[in-house]
């Protein structure tokens, strides 16, 4: 997923009980990658890339909330993870 002012692209639609790299960058500033409700918490970086391993075990739909604060439009700064069943 990539950070950017003010959102984070793409959405993702995943496979319960399926293994999942995730590859987290960000374009311009510092963004705080927070998964809801599973409480995953990250800094991403500009000019790093953050490797995460998931394996969804139920389906659903999750937030990714940015929780660094980013600018004017960082209250904005949501993405959307969808679990499915497989």
């Amino acid at each position: 997923m990539l950070g950017r002012l003010w959102q984070w692209y793409p959405i993702l639609e995943l496979e319960k009980n399926q293994s999942y790299r995730l590859h987290l960058s960000s374009m311009d500033w510092n963004h705080g990658f927070s998964l809801q409700p599973v409480n995953i918490n990250l800094q991403i970086i500009p000019g790093y890339e953050m490797v995460l391993t998931v394996t969804p075990d139920q389906a659903g739909e999750f937030t990714v909330v940015c929780n660094e604060y980013c600018g004017i439009g960082h209250h904005l700064m949501l993405g959307k993870i969808y679990v499915g069943e497989n």
